[in-house]
């Protein structure tokens, strides 16, 4: 009788100590999304650095080619984090609510480079009053930018918070 309470205490110890396998692959294929966007848009041939190249050239057909993958990049992330199952797995609903979030406005933040690079290519027209009307434009998308940096680092945090939450819930340390 004592072993049997002995044994029961031990496996369950054991039990509520483990990780959950699919809790930490789920937590890594989320992960990993940074990273993987980090690299396709920063690094010295990332999308950014292709549209800052182009635009310094006044290639301004080059730069929305590169925005036009940055989007692609965005759908993808966003289309396999909606893919990821979170059924039996604590927390992961939130994980992957959050993360979408984040990627979406990460998302219309950097599209919003195509807007104002169609009102940059306008500026250098002859057009004075269409000059103007552009540089207003760019203005206003600048303005529009700055508020979706602050909703990107909201939902940044909402993530970080999530992930704790789902370390916590899962025993991932």
């Amino acid at each position: 009788m004592k072993l049997n309470i002995i044994f029961s205490i031990v496996l369950l110890a054991g039990l509520t100590a483990c990780t959950s396998k699919e809790a930490t692959d789920f937590k890594k294929k989320v992960t990993d999304k940074e990273q993987m966007v980090f690299k396709a848009l920063i690094d010295d041939h990332g999308y950014e650095t292709e549209k800052s190249k182009s635009l310094i050239k006044r290639d301004f057909d080059g730069a929305l080619t590169s925005i036009d993958k940055e989007e692609k990049l965005f759908d993808s992330v966003i289309k396999d984090l909606s893919a990821l199952p979170v059924d039996q797995i604590k927390e992961g609903a939130l994980v992957k609510t959050a993360a979408i979030g984040y990627y979406t406005t990460l998302k219309d933040l950097f599209l919003l480079d195509r807007e104002s690079i169609q009102q940059q290519k306008i500026t250098f027209t002859k057009d004075a009053q269409k000059v103007d009307k552009a540089n207003d434009s760019i203005l206003q998308i600048t303005k529009k930018k700055v508020e979706l940096h602050k909703i990107a680092d909201t939902k940044s945090q909402n993530l970080q918070k999530a992930l704790a939450a789902f370390d916590q819930a899962n025993n991932i340390k």
